[in-house]
Order: structure tokens, then sequence, then C-alpha cells
């Protein structure tokens, strides 16, 4: 007889039957203890883990609802180290954990309104719960790279769509600290919508400055664990300051001496004000952001901290004050002017001649939208790869809106602003080789070869005179007062 009491059909088997929540071993906490501390885990021990956890996992995930209670999930586990290794060759976030949990759901069936994935989601959500309860870690991983190769790698029957991975294991550290999340308020509503979306379009003519604050906020409060410099962009930034800025390589010996002011303008992420605060020690640092939340995210990456100043001069308070005019020795806006609207690029423009003393040295970088950039996006958005905001990689990382920028666009800023250019550089013409290898991570080794030699190839134009001027991706130029 089933668990409650209705007799077996003729075609039902008992054992085709859950019997339901397993009767013991089963730890003892509060939903909501669960709820608020699961956490994302990046890195896990080697050990392995027991198959009865799996199970445990595997069946909260089970329990979860499914489009008509149709059910048609099927996981596999994968436990063997030389599986493991194959699917991290396919992305490298399959080889962080002793267990991969890959979810498939069925293809063709069930699949209005996504149901397929939607019910395959709530799998992996009960999964990640209980795996946290077991005092497990889990990672909810969808670059998975080619998810058909996935399917095939572990026998899935191509009836079966993958759907995601979930690494599971024992953390190797414990996130204490919740990442933050958007204001209640602002993502929830009642009957009817009342709020003003934020897009996912990442031309910044689709964004008003309050918007694209909300969202950089946002970002920034939960942590931007993914975002870390790249070799490339830090040669380039390195490159930059020995051509433009060779004073101020370390502290005065004199400690009573007053240093030189140095303002860096939206910088968001905080890792090029890091980077320019450690190579260049004998400066003050200051920073304008657009809310005291950013800025404060920003500030504690450097050292000393930094101050924390507010543009638009609207966004002032009385503890959020506007840079005052005629302070800073060197004032710098790199790889920002991309993410605003053309009319604000000018308001900041005019902003940061105000800001510097007279004399005083403007740092402009941006990425040149007469360079390699705007084919290779074409590419990828051919590739079916990561689009919208977050996955702007230009330069990586990249928070919210970017539109490469023409060269002649921002010579005309400059000029109609009197500003005087002194000096111009370009870096890097062709994709470097650390880039190739960190986009090409998930590639299959065929494809990533190709790319590789590809490379090579192009490697061999930054040699042209001149090319490399007028064909670099990053682009800087230092002007005076």
């Amino acid at each position: 007889m089933p668990s409650d009491g209705r007799p077996l059909r003729s075609n039902q088997r008992q054992d085709e039957l859950d019997p339901g929540r397993p009767e013991s071993g089963l730890p003892e906490q509060d939903f909501w203890e669960v709820l608020y501390g699961r956490r994302s885990i990046r890195r896990f021990k080697d050990d392995p883990v027991p198959e009865k956890l799996i199970d445990q996992v595997l069946h909260a995930g089970i329990w979860a609802p499914s489009s008509c209670n149709y059910q048609m999930w099927d996981v596999v586990a994968v436990t063997d180290p030389e599986v493991n290794a194959t699917l991290a060759e396919l992305s490298s976030q399959m080889g962080n954990a002793p267990t991969n949990l890959v979810v498939s759901y069925g293809r063709d069936f069930s699949e209005e309104g996504w149901a397929n994935i939607q019910s395959a989601s709530a799998m992996i959500q009960n999964m990640s719960l209980a795996a946290h309860a077991l005092g497990l870690g889990t990672f909810w991983i969808t670059q998975m790279g080619d998810r058909e190769k996935v399917r095939e790698v572990v026998g899935l029957p191509f009836d079966r769509l993958v759907i995601a991975v979930l690494a599971l294991g024992y953390p190797a550290k414990l996130n204490a600290k919740a990442p933050g999340r958007r204001p209640l308020e602002r993502v929830t509503h009642f009957n009817s919508y009342a709020g003003e979306a934020i897009p996912s379009s990442t031309d910044p003519r689709d964004w008003t400055p309050e918007l694209l604050k909300i969202y950089q906020r946002a970002r920034v409060l939960n942590g931007l664990r993914h975002n870390k410099p790249r070799a490339w962009e830090v040669r380039a930034l390195e490159q930059m300051l020995a051509s433009f800025v060779k004073d101020g390589q370390s502290k005065p010996e004199d400690e009573s001496q007053e240093l030189p002011r140095w303002l860096d303008v939206l910088p968001c992420n905080g890792i090029v004000t890091d980077r320019l605060s450690r190579e260049r020690r004998g400066f003050a640092f200051d920073i304008v952001e657009r809310s005291p939340e950013v800025g404060a995210f920003v500030s504690k990456r450097t050292r000393p901290k930094a101050g924390i100043l507010a543009w638009p001069p609207e966004a002032a308070t009385e503890h959020f004050e506007s840079p005052a005019e005629s302070t800073y020795d060197v004032v710098s806006c790199l790889f920002r002017l991309e993410d605003t609207p053309p009319d604000e690029r000018k308001r900041l423009l005019s902003a940061m001649k105000s800001w510097l003393k007279p004399g005083g040295q403007l740092i402009i970088g941006y990425v040149s939208a007469s360079s390699f950039h705007q084919s290779s996006e074409r590419l990828r958005k051919r590739r079916g790869g990561p689009g919208g905001v977050e996955y702007v990689l230009s330069p990586d990382p990249n928070i919210g809106p970017f539109e490469a920028l023409a060269p002649s666009s921002i010579e005309a800023m400059l000029e109609a602003e009197g500003i005087r250019v002194e000096q111009r550089l370009g870096l890097q013409a062709v994709p470097q080789p650390e880039e190739i290898e960190f986009r090409t991570r998930n590639f299959s080794g065929r494809s990533k070869q190709l790319v590789r030699t590809a490379g090579k190839l192009l490697s061999c134009l930054e040699k042209l005179p001149g090319y490399e001027k007028r064909r670099a991706r990053f682009q800087f130029i230092s002007a005076r007062k």
C-alpha cells in the first residue's frame, strides 16, 4: 500500500513511489536561519561528500514544485574526479567542488512560459537550501560552456536539456557576512508596477543618472566578488602612469609635508583607484561618486582611505559635498565617460576642469570605438555569449551601460572646454595573450587553439608604424587647465 493508504495501480511498482521525507539523519534547523544563512560558495575543500548527504540534497530537490507536477527533471551527481576534470575543461567553474550536480529537464515538453527552466530552478533552490542545512555549500553555475557537451559528458539523452550545474562540497571558507540586497520597497509593488525599471540596455542614453546610481549601488553592496583586475589592464594603467605621472611614486620623508591632491572621478568598483593609490603614494586621493555607499566602497580600497565627494551637484547633501573648485593637482576619469550619456559627458568634463588648480593635470582614459573592441563585441554577441549590462567587459570589468567612444568626439569636447592636450597614448591595438587565455577559458580545445593562432597573427599589426596609436583599444590623454 502507498503511504497515503490508497491501493497500488496494476502498473505501479512500489519502488517507483518516493516514501517522502527520510525518517532520520536530518538536522534540526530553523527555516529562516537556513534561508538567510545560505551563501554562494566559490572555494571548496577537497574532502568528498558522503553519498548519504548527496542523497539528502537530491531528495530535497525532487520535493520542489514543478509545472503541472510533471517532475521531468533528471540530475546526474558527478563525483568521479576524471569526469569532473572533463567538465572543468568546458568551464573552470565546474572544477572547484568535489561534486557537480548536473540538473536537466525535458527539452521540449512543458516549455511554455519556460516552465521547464522554472521547474529545474525550483529544484536547484531546494537543493541549495538543503545543502546549507547539512553543513555543505553550493554554487549555482550557469556559465557551463557548451551545455550540449556537458550533457554528452554525463550521458544524458538529447531529450534532456541541461539547465544548470550545482557545485556541491564542504566550504573552504564560510562567508559570515551576507551580501547586500536592494531595498524591498524598490523591487516590490502591489497591484500595479509603480517604479522605474533598471534598463538591461548597454546604451548610456537609456539610463538616467538616478537609475545608474541605484544599479551601481546594488552591485557594490553585493561585494563585486567577480570583479578583479586583469593583468593586461593593470599593465596599461602602469604604462600610462609611467608616461603621464612620473612624480609621487613614494611618500616624502618629511611626513609634515602637504601632499599634492588627486581626485579620481566615478571609480565605481574602485579597482582603478586602488591601483592608482598604490602606484602613486605621494598623492592624497579623493574620489567623487554618485552615491555615498559606492564612495564608501571605493574609499575602503585605498590606503589611506580616500575622501568621498558627490557628483552630480544635485546629489550633494550636508554630509556628501561636491568637490571644491581649483583644489586638485590631478583629476582623472578612467573608463567612466563611456557609461554617461553624451550631454552628461560635457557637463562632467566642464566640472573636472573647474576642480583643477590652474595648471593642474587632467587625465582621461577611454575605450576607442576605432579599435578591435567593436568587432569583438559583435563576435561575442554572435556566439550567443552572455549579454546585458553585467557582462560588458570593456575594460574588464565594467559596471552598467558602456559605449566605446570616438577619439574625435573626446578631442572636440576638450577643445570646446578650452583644455589643452599635452600628450596622447594608445595601448593594446590587439588582444593581449593573457586576455585571449581568459576569454577562451571555456572554449573547446580546437576553438581555443584557433583563437590563439589568430591572436599571434594579429600581434604582428602592433609592429606597424603608427598602428597602435591609431587603433589601440585603451586611449589616454594628458591635458592641462
